[in-house]
């Protein structure tokens, strides 16, 4: 078992050791390319240099700077290249000597949120990087078969021609492709190189993102939960300032507050909202984390620019929170098709309707667009109450058991509940008895009493139903009864009943109703009057 164990041991490190022996190779492969390319590129430069020096043409020394100059960056990036694959790894570093300049304002917010967008970048520099070497396999991959093909096309011109300076030229350019063919392939060689490398090193986008978020909270945690509780803080102490004020000064909570008052409210909280987001800053800023820093000026910047957009409304709503907007404390206004007070105006109004006891809770910004006034001493708020009798157009009759801002619940004598919507409600034009109210009614007597029907019949009629409203317990209830000549009719003499009771009587008002036609015809009985029916006459042409 022990030799059997050996054995595995001894051929995995074999095979370890010849897949490490391969990738050298390759590695070494890869290195003597892009030193072959740089030797290339060095003579190159030395003989645009010989004929940059010899060359007495102004535009000819010009282009062939500029030509060196473009050889001295490739020369640049192949050393790069060389010596990155020959360590395995990125050491390239940013160029820290630069010069100073005057900043712009949009410099100063760069160089102001320059952390945030650093870390933002090294957190997809892998993937940036496999990019851009992706982008130069596909450019070489386009390239290289194009030059091979001018390499080729050369070679057919050299078989073809014997012209010797034909030649000779024709030798120059050949040899110069051929150049580009090996600087193209060792340059694709060294992109497919570095990308293997990516790929054996990279890890799973969700390992990244995790091992990103370790990162950043080991890192910044601490900062992150500093911040947070001197956010906390100050919330807490500046609420626990406010209820303190408010429980030794209680003028800050009546009614009808003084404009200096509702100011100081206003700028306090305004200096609160500043400084929980001011404070968790200066905790960053102390603990130099600048990317927090920096993550903190970009949410300022952007409640700033938010606020830019809405600035009108907010001057709207900081005079209604000054009590010296369209709509003030204490006055009337119309919302929903409703009449309302403004009992207080907060961030959260509280309105009201003083009669039907319903109250709103409504943000500020609702009562922007809308005007209140003064509400005058007679002016109704609403038709009813809870507890009252109401007779509506559509002779429905009962009591008010229930009022909310969407229905309007009532309950007949029957104990029969019945609901309606509240602009329905107001449209059948509701009779509040509860408030007194007036039963009309009338009888008509024959013509044979015509004599007596001004004087004698209508005091007797009065008399007769005082008695009767006594006698059944309705006296304390009456308020006025008149009882007069109407009008004399087609067949009739007709005589008007009119009684005026208070509300407390509201609940028998059908009763009260029908009681008084009665005690009319009894009446009638009593005293012999007669009641005519309707004559129909039919005239002769």
């Amino acid at each position: 078992m022990h030799i059997l164990k050996l054995t595995i041991t001894i051929f995995i490190t074999i095979i370890f050791l010849s897949l490490s022996s391969l990738a050298n190779e390759n590695t070494i492969y890869t290195l003597l390319e892009l030193q072959k390319s740089k030797i290339i590129l060095e003579d190159e430069i030395k003989i645009k240099t010989i004929q940059e020096y010899t060359s007495t043409l102004d535009d000819e020394k010009k282009r062939l700077k500029d030509e060196i100059r473009q050889l001295d960056k490739k020369v640049n990036e192949l050393r790069r290249k060389f010596e990155m694959i020959a360590i395995g790894i990125d050491i390239s570093l940013e160029d820290s000597s630069k010069t100073p300049s005057n900043n712009t304002v949009s410099e100063d917010f760069h160089l102001l949120i320059k952390p945030l967008i650093e870390s933002a970048k090294e957190l997809t520099k892998e993937i940036r990087k496999k990019a851009q070497l992706q982008e130069e396999i596909e450019y070489y991959d386009r390239v290289l078969p194009k030059a091979a093909q001018a390499y080729e096309n050369i070679e057919t011109l050299l078989n073809s021609t014997k012209n010797r300076t034909l030649t000779k030229e024709l030798l120059a350019l050949q040899e110069y492709w051929n150049r580009q063919i090996t600087l193209l392939s060792s340059n694709m060689n060294a992109s497919m190189h570095q990308v293997e490398m990516l790929d054996k090193n990279s890890i799973s986008f969700t390992e990244s993102l995790h091992e990103s978020s370790k990162s950043f909270f080991q890192e910044r945690g601490l900062f992150l939960l500093e911040g947070f509780l001197a956010f906390l803080a100050v919330i807490i102490v500046m609420h626990t300032i406010h209820i303190i004020a408010i429980k030794l000064f209680p003028i800050f909570t009546k009614a009808n507050r003084s404009f200096h008052l509702r100011l100081f409210d206003l700028l306090y909280r305004i200096f609160t909202a500043l400084l929980a987001i001011i404070v968790p800053m200066a905790v960053f800023y102390y603990e130099e984390d600048w990317v927090l820093f920096s993550f903190g000026l970009l949410i300022l910047f952007g409640i700033a620019w938010t606020f830019r957009r809405f600035i009108s409304k907010l001057w709207q709503q900081a005079r209604l929170l000054l009590n010296i907007g369209s709509v003030r404390e204490d006055e009337r206004i119309l919302y929903l098709d409703l009449p309302w007070r403004v009992k207080n105006i907060n961030i959260f109004t509280i309105i009201e309707n003083p009669v039907s006891g319903v109250s709103l809770r409504i943000p500020i910004e609702e009562l922007i667009g809308l005007a209140s006034r003064p509400s005058l001493e007679y002016e109704p708020w609403f038709p009813c109450k809870v507890g009252d009798w109401l007779l509506l157009s559509n002779d429905y009759y009962g009591k008010v058991v229930g009022i909310s801002l969407e229905f309007i619940e009532f309950v007949d004598v029957g104990g029969g509940h019945r609901s309606y919507i509240v602009s329905d409600f107001l449209a059948l034009s509701p009779q509040n008895l509860s408030t007194d109210f007036r039963i009309i009614d009338s009888i008509g007597i024959g013509y044979g009493h015509q004599k007596e029907s001004t004087t004698i019949i209508v005091k007797q009629l009065e008399s007769f139903i005082l008695q009767k409203i006594e006698k059944e317990g309705y006296r304390d209830g009456l308020k006025k009864l008149i009882v007069q000549f109407s009008h004399a009719g087609e067949s009739s003499l007709d005589i008007a009943i009119v009684a005026n009771f208070n509300g407390n009587m509201a609940p028998l008002y059908h009763r009260l109703r029908r009681s008084i036609g009665r005690w009319a015809v009894e009446a009638c009985s009593e005293y012999g009057w007669e009641i005519p029916f309707k004559q129909i006459t039919i005239h002769n042409s």
